[in-house]
């Protein structure tokens, strides 16, 4: 059978493996007597042996069985692993993930596993050489009440029995207690045959059957329970039979996924990567309800992804244009069908953005063991708490915020956390705090990085700004905690006293404000000395339709992005005054500066415009954009802009009009960039 083609599945399945055996050993570490976390480590371990082996990865395979013999340790040592033996672990861990992608650009695994499996080795050398067991016969226990003994049968076509014999005890355990098995639980590895029996203490023996029947490749299963043992029932029981396995699903890397894989003709529908939604269904037939269809999932290019967003926002277009000739055109029961049309677009526009969106989780997960390696390295105790990680974005703004998250978390836990001494003199507990959280906030998500260390010293952070050139020495004084927290993100600043690979080069803030800028989104940060720093990143939900109010400008039309939008106002009605020689609005017992649009977004000086757009821009300051008119709300598909195109105006992108004309957007922390320049120029004039 040629396996070529489950090579993408493959990939995808031990990518999403890795990730979760990097988290789990790391979780292991700080709580050694989790069983749970234990019995996903094994499930996940043998389930990626069993993939590599199937796939023809010997080398991928005989590394994860030695890893196994470790994790072995886990049941029998209460104390857990030693640090050193979570080190190599998550070594193996990355090894094997560079394997992953070596083996996606040239199909090759170009592994050596050997000095690894020798280190594995010497772990539990010792171990079994302490704890040798001796050989004995077995002993099937009695068939009593509460007792049930379970025999599964695998069909010819199997290909991993070992794997298919661990998942048939692994389903047996969940509802009971597993007395003896055969194979025996130490023995499944060498496992080649097609008959798995096991003796479970359960009150749940049509539960087992179902969760049992319910693994791949088992083509039928007997269950002999007291009562039957009681009536003297035959040597050969009658067999329940499970619904056998189609011939036509192919099962080279079922295991990682339990429900079976689609038929040969439609090859890119991927069984689930979760076995719960099938052993929730199995749980659900044995309590006598009527059988529920397990939840399917879709395996899908994220290509085709991007293909159908394309499209849709094209959609979107033409429905705003056809909307505009529909109410032009007199024709009987035209509104009517335009309603019906905008309806139904709408609705697949929503199951569209749907699709698109992932939980933050898939960038969460890299944290556990990104703080666990740093503060081993700086000598710092940490305890990090993930906090919203359900939380979903748009897969383009999760695939994007990854390596800023990185940033502020390394400089956490280089700059803001303090070593164990120094917090321990402060009069704080040893173990610094870091949170690390993600809530829906209107049409934005917000992602904080919040830690309990030292904070910003303004002082400090104003003598480094003048060393650097950033401000004149004169200004040392008045640098208060707001500008601190500002010059932070200063090109090339840096507070480190000297470089590492850790931080100190000056770039990791300013890049992460020039990348949530590019999404468009902001970043914000406050501290207070001494207790901490927060830092807020606001994203929108979703880059590639954005919901805008049109106004017009100098000539022009732009975009202002509606979830940045307070209100607008009709200047005329309100009190503006000037101050410092900027104008300014009084509006609400507030002083809210006036860009102006002309000068601001088309770089012209025309006569004033009678419209205030009230704008959040940068560290939530708000700001009054001055303009010509107000159009009205639409929604347009959002386009940066090229290169060649690069200009000094508050703009971020373009967007195509129902009518053919570019609506340049509006970027409103730019704009806030503007009335800061220009307040300080007006200043010293």
């Amino acid at each position: 059978m040629d396996i070529a083609e489950y090579l993408p599945m493959f990939l995808a399945e031990s990518r999403e493996h890795l990730q979760e055996l990097s988290l789990a050993v790391v979780r292991i570490e700080e709580r050694p007597d989790d069983r749970e976390t234990i019995d996903e480590i094994f499930r996940i371990a043998h389930s990626l042996k069993g993939m590599s082996a199937t796939m023809g990865f010997e080398r991928m395979a005989a590394l994860t069985h030695s890893m196994e013999d470790v994790f072995e340790l886990l049941r029998h040592r209460k104390e857990g692993l030693s640090h050193a033996a979570i080190d190599v672990l998550l070594q193996c861990v990355d090894v094997l993930e560079a394997t992953v992608e070596h083996i996606e650009v040239d199909g090759e695994e170009k592994l050596d596993p050997e000095h690894l499996i020798a280190r594995l080795q010497g772990l539990t050398r010792k171990e079994a050489e302490a704890n040798e067991p001796e050989a004995a016969a077995f002993v099937a226990p009695p068939v009593e009440e509460g007792v049930v003994h379970i025999v599964a049968r695998l069909s010819a076509e199997a290909l991993m029995p070992s794997v298919r014999a661990f998942m048939v005890l692994a389903a047996a355990s969940d509802h009971g207690r597993v007395l003896a098995s055969v194979p025996a639980e130490d023995a499944v590895d060498g496992f080649d045959g097609s008959v798995v029996e096991a003796w479970v203490e359960t009150e749940e023996a049509e539960q087992v059957r179902a969760a049992i029947a319910g693994v791949p490749d088992v083509a039928a299963v007997t269950i002999v329970g007291a009562e039957d043992a009681e009536a003297d029932a035959p040597a050969q029981p009658e067999a329940v039979e499970a619904e056998p396995v189609s011939e036509e699903q192919p099962a080279p890397v079922v295991e990682a996924a339990p429900v079976a894989a689609a038929p040969a003709e439609a090859p890119e529908v991927a069984a689930p990567t979760a076995e719960a939604p099938k052993e929730e269904a199995a749980k659900e037939q044995g309590r006598g309800g009527a059988p529920r269809k397990p939840s399917a999932t879709v395996r899908v290019d994220a290509e085709r992804l991007d293909q159908l967003m394309h499209h849709m926002a094209e959609l979107v277009v033409q429905r705003t244009h056809v909307e505009a000739l529909a109410g032009q055109a007199d024709v009987p029961g035209l509104q009517q069908a335009m309603q019906e049309l905008t309806r139904c677009s709408h609705a697949l526009q929503h199951m569209v953005m749907q699709v698109r969106m992932i939980p933050v989780e898939a960038v969460f997960l890299r944290f556990p063991r990104l703080v666990r390696d740093l503060s081993s390295r700086l000598g710092k105790e940490v305890d990090l708490e993930l906090v919203g990680q359900d939380t979903e974005l748009d897969r383009t703004v999760v695939d994007a915020i990854g390596d800023p998250l990185v940033h502020l978390v390394r400089n956490a836990l280089d700059h803001g956390l303090e070593p164990p001494e120094e917090r321990v003199a402060s009069g704080k507990p040893q173990r610094g705090r870091l949170v690390i959280s993600a809530r829906h906030a209107g049409g934005s998500v917000v992602i904080g990085v919040v830690d309990d260390g030292r904070g910003i010293d303004p002082v400090r952070v104003a003598r480094k700004a003048a060393e650097r050139g950033l401000i004149d020495p004169s200004q040392i004084d008045s640098v208060d905690a707001a500008k601190a927290c500002e010059l932070v993100f200063a090109p090339g600043f840096s507070t480190a006293e000297q470089t590492s690979d850790v931080s100190g080069r000056g770039v990791g803030m300013d890049a992460v404000r020039a990348k949530v800028r590019e999404l468009g989104g902001e970043v914000s940060l406050t501290s207070t000395p001494g207790s901490g720093s927060r830092i807020e990143i606001r994203l929108p939900l979703t880059l590639a339709i954005l919901s805008a109010l049109l106004v017009r400008s100098a000539g022009g039309t732009f975009a202002v992005p509606l979830d940045r939008i307070d209100r607008t106002v009709r200047l005329a009605d309100h009190v503006v005054k000037s101050m410092r020689g900027a104008p300014v609005l009084m509006l609400d017992g507030l002083v809210v500066p006036i860009v102006d649009g002309a000068e601001a977004l088309a770089r012209e000086s025309v006569s004033a415009g009678e419209f205030g757009v009230l704008l959040r821009g940068g560290n939530d300051e708000t700001v009054a954009l001055r303009v010509d008119g107000l159009v009205g709300q639409r929604e347009l598909v959002a386009r940066p802009l090229p290169d060649e195109l690069a200009t000094s105006a508050a703009v971020s992108g373009a967007a195509v009009l129902s009518d053919g004309d570019i609506a340049l957007i509006v970027d409103p922390d730019a704009l806030s960039s503007v009335h800061a320049v220009s307040g300080t120029t007006a200043a010293t004039s």
